[in-house]
């Protein structure tokens, strides 16, 4: 049976995706940085542990799990068996 990759390689490739997970982090760092900027977080006096409080329940809303929402009924057309019925009542 062949080894598919070697201990080097393997390591090499998590050393790559560990330097793509810090370039995106910090990607996302700037992008919500900038969106609270333009919210005004930056203009209010709050402390970190208050702020990371209000982000922490902010989070928590947008993961909370959805409500399961009813598919709705089959719309049909009420005595839609009746035309039927009547169409062979006038032929008669």
């Amino acid at each position: 049976m062949a080894r598919s990759k070697s201990r080097e390689t393997i390591l090499k490739e998590i050393e790559a995706l560990q330097s793509k997970l810090k370039a995106h982090d910090k990607a996302e760092a700037e992008r919500i940085g900038n969106l609270a900027i333009k919210a005004g977080i930056g203009s209010i006096e709050i402390s970190d542990e208050d702020l990371i409080r209000e982000l922490e329940a902010i989070v928590g809303r947008f993961r909370a799990p959805k409500t399961e929402v009813a598919e709705p009924k089959a719309k049909g057309h009420r005595g839609a068996g009746q035309a039927a019925e009547r169409a062979g009542d006038q032929a008669a």
